[in-house]
């Protein structure tokens, strides 16, 4: 009998101890699995129970081609001048040609080419809404290819400028004009700006004409597109067209916008646009590079000749000194040189930073009207 309970007794005891050996076990390897993970992956973090953060949108204020069109075509007016030349026996001969051109006022300012508007009689200004208009030639300049002109017509609607300092290659480029003629009126062309700060000799009734700081598209322009606008991606004007290569295909070749504002502004502020002069004759790398000129001028503008009595003579610069600042602005091109003194007035004094055989020197300069 007590050989029983005994049996029983160790019975019961086994089971107890197996079961605390398992348990053992059981929290031994829990433990384990712990050590291992931390020590792979280290202390894990508290669960963050903060709700999640919508993600920013950015805005493409880029918008589609179809909205910048309709935008913009009512400010595209078409343009066909008369030029009368007379023969030997002077008997006259009736010249006519077809342009474009961009309202950018709503007093009927127009902003067109030289080459379309700069030698006619008769300047004829066709609306998108078919009424036509004779035009007043206001400003032409054969150096820049610019040309202002104005109607006197109610109800227009005006372009808006942009900023072609912000152009960067790949940039939307959308044109407008009336390429082949008035049949074809208001074309709409789309490409992308292909390049900037863009050099062409031009050679035409003007003779030949250096232009510089053009941009380039693949935006198809074609004879007729001249004086029609370059737009952006934002609905704005950022040039006026001007040339394309005649021996390839797909490039043009735009104004920048920010050459004309100041000319417009001037317009519209005083009626005349006053040219200003500095009595130089310039070169920057670019041009050196296209003259085939030996010249060192890495950045700045080199002075070829300085004119005598003029406002550079006056105000001591001198031949093969390089103009690096006009009025605080850095300039690297005479392009640049040209907008920088077209937004500043005529009879008052600036600053210029020149270099004087490497040496740093400031002039004050009276700038005066050409």
């Amino acid at each position: 009998m007590q050989n029983e309970k005994h049996s029983r007794r160790s019975s019961s005891d086994f089971r107890k101890i197996l079961m605390v050996a398992v348990l053992c076990s059981l929290i031994g390897a829990l433990a384990a699995t712990i050590i291992t993970t931390s020590m792979l992956y280290g202390r894990q973090p508290a669960a963050d129970k903060t709700p999640p953060q919508t993600p920013k949108v950015v805005q493409n204020r880029e918008q589609p081609i179809p909205t910048i069109a309709r935008e913009v075509t009512p400010a595209v007016v078409g343009i066909a001048t008369v030029s009368i030349d007379y023969d030997f026996f002077y008997r006259p001969i009736r010249t006519e040609a077809v342009g474009s051109g961009i309202i950018v006022n709503n007093g009927g300012y127009i902003i067109t080419n030289d080459h379309v508007v700069g030698g006619a009689d008769e300047i004829t200004v066709f609306l998108y809404d078919g009424r036509k208009y004779k035009a007043k030639r206001l400003y032409t300049d054969p150096a820049l290819d610019l040309a202002v002109i104005k109607i006197n017509a109610p109800n227009l609607v005006a372009a808006r400028l942009g900023d072609s300092d912000k152009v960067v290659v790949g940039d939307l480029a959308v044109a407008i004009g009336n390429p082949l003629g008035l049949s074809l009126q208001r074309t709409v062309t789309a490409g992308i700006i292909s390049a900037l700060n863009r050099m062409v000799m031009v050679r035409d009734r003007r003779g030949e004409v250096l232009m510089q700081d053009l941009i380039q598209t693949d935006a198809s322009i074609n004879p007729g597109n001249s004086g029609g606008p370059l737009i952006n991606g934002s609905g704005e004007i950022i040039g006026i067209n001007t040339i394309k290569a005649s021996q390839a295909e797909a490039i043009g070749f735009s104004i920048p916008i920010n050459i004309a504002k100041p000319i417009v502004n001037s317009i519209l502020e005083k009626g005349r646009f006053d040219k200003p002069y500095l009595g130089i004759d310039g070169i920057d790398r670019d041009m050196a590079k296209l003259m085939n000129v030996r010249v060192n001028v890495d950045s700045g503008i080199y002075v070829a000749d300085v004119e005598k009595n003029s406002p550079a003579d006056m105000a001591g610069i001198r031949k093969g000194d390089v103009i690096i600042k006009f009025a605080g602005i850095r300039v690297d091109s005479m392009a640049k040189l040209r907008q920088v003194m077209y937004n500043l007035d005529i009879d008052r004094k600036y600053t210029v930073e020149i270099l004087r055989r490497g040496v740093r020197q400031e002039k004050t300069i009276l700038l005066k009207k050409g």
